[in-house]
């Protein structure tokens, strides 16, 4: 390109310079000149040609390596992908209710169901007191899951739920009466179990007895102790055996033996 250049230069310095050339010469020369002007264009068009092309191989080739970089890549997965990809083929048909229900049956035999308490609807009742008929309000409870029902009078109003077993209390804090349930249980193996609780000196004891069969249905043992007075009533119902536990301060006691008599009646 540069000699191209050169030659144009020399031909218009000799075209200066020899004004004095015949029209013909002078028309020879700037022909050429004509000439060497239209090769530069084609010349600059060849070389943007050559640069695109180049250009466009070298996009060509690249694409093709990364085609088949991330074909590699998807074609090589780690075990994790390929294990995953599997087993949502294999369990792609199965329906999410059949999954819950599987989870729900493991949860069940793993961990059966917690102690809880149901507090249902109030009545109106009567209770003695030193032959005195009383009016008093009476709350029907549920101990879950057993389905053993019963009610409370509201002198023993307030209750608070542990992990296997449920104690309600008067709002002076004077008197309680805790209900729990042993699986599965036998009536004896209970009652001596409670007695080794009941190993304290007492200024009357009173000996294990059977309870009455007018109150409720169910076999049971009570036995009385003070002072202070508590004790406790066990009834065999199916193959558990609920267990009352009662203490109370002898000022309360007045209303407390009646209240007593109400909740084993209202068993069932």
């Amino acid at each position: 390109m540069k000699h191209n250049k050169d030659d144009m230069q020399k031909e218009l310095r000799e075209l200066k310079t020899t004004s004095s050339l015949n029209p013909q010469q002078k028309e020879s020369m700037k022909s050429a000149i004509r000439k060497h002007a239209k090769k530069k264009p084609k010349r600059k068009k060849l070389k943007q040609a050559t640069i695109w092309a180049s250009t466009a191989a070298v996009l060509f080739l690249a694409g093709i390596l990364v085609f088949h970089m991330i074909e590699n890549d998807q074609s090589v997965l780690p075990a994790d992908d390929h294990e995953g990809s599997e087993h949502d083929e294999k369990t792609g048909d199965k329906e999410p209710a059949d999954d819950e229900n599987q989870e729900a049956s493991n949860d069940e035999t793993t961990n059966p169901k917690s102690f809880s308490v149901s507090e249902g609807e109030t009545e109106n009742g009567t209770i003695m007191i030193e032959g005195t008929e009383d009016e008093g309000i009476f709350t029907n409870f549920t101990l879950e899951p057993y389905d053993i029902h019963f009610q409370m009078e509201e002198f023993l109003g307030n209750y608070d739920v542990a992990e296997d077993s449920v104690t309600y209390y008067s709002d002076a804090d004077n008197a309680w009466v805790r209900l729990k349930v042993a699986e599965d249980a036998a009536l004896d193996a209970v009652v001596s179990d409670l007695q080794s609780q009941y190993s304290g000196d007492f200024s009357y004891t009173e000996e294990p007895s059977e309870t009455s069969q007018e109150e409720n249905p169910y076999e049971g043992i009570r036995q009385h102790f003070s002072d202070p007075p508590q004790g406790y009533y066990v009834y065999q119902i199916g193959e558990n055996v609920l267990i009352i536990q009662y203490e109370y301060i002898i000022t309360a006691g007045d209303g407390m033996g009646p209240r007593l008599q109400s909740l084993r009646e209202s068993i069932k």
